[in-house]
């Protein structure tokens, strides 16, 4: 869009300058910024694995236990396996073991373990029953590290990581005799 000048009597330099600033909006309007364009690619990658198997490799066995009146408990240390007695009861033999648990994460991998805090033990063919209050560790290939500034979490220093748990088996004084059996549950999350 331009303008006319009509008047006639504009010579030279002014009406040179009038005729631009009369052009200078038309022009403006129909200006576009120029931009440079570029465009890059990059790939995406995602590498999908299996949660590492966690196998119950020996099961909690608080073994042979022979009772007194009075009851107690057997206690089997999650991280040393050692076995000792409160009260009146004795452990006969030496059948009593931790549980003993194996993963296989890589090298660095942080590991939450979370599990039942115990396990009711019911006599085979009966009704009668005993609780264990159960302690799982890491040990073998784990060292603790901090979670959220807690130090909960265990990190894989070596392939071939095995978590142990323990307890103590509470004993009546008059428990029916039988074999006592029960299942728990051990979780190992993945950070």
């Amino acid at each position: 869009m331009f303008h006319t000048i009509s008047n006639t009597n504009l010579t030279g330099s002014r009406a040179r300058h009038l005729l631009l600033a009369s052009a200078l909006p038309a022009l403006l309007a129909g200006a576009v910024p120029a931009h440079a364009a570029d465009d890059a690619n990059a790939d995406a990658q995602a590498l999908v694995i299996e949660g590492f198997p966690l196998l119950n490799v020996d099961p909690l066995q608080f073994g042979r236990i022979v009772p007194s009146g009075l009851g107690g408990s057997v206690m089997i240390d999650a991280n040393t396996g050692t076995v000792s007695t409160i009260g009146q009861v004795v452990a006969v033999g030496s059948d009593q073991t931790r549980a003993r648990f194996t993963v296989d994460a890589p090298v660095g991998v942080i590991m939450i373990l979370a599990g039942d805090p115990t396990v009711e033990l019911t006599r085979a063919g009966g009704t009668e029953t005993m609780t264990a209050s159960l302690i799982h560790r890491g040990t073998t290939n784990l060292s603790v590290t901090d979670v959220f500034r807690l130090p909960i979490g265990l990190i894989a220093t070596n392939p071939n990581q095995e978590i142990y748990t323990g307890g103590s088996l509470v004993i009546g004084g008059n428990q029916a005799e039988g074999n006592y059996e029960g299942t728990f549950t051990l979780m190992v999350s993945y950070l």
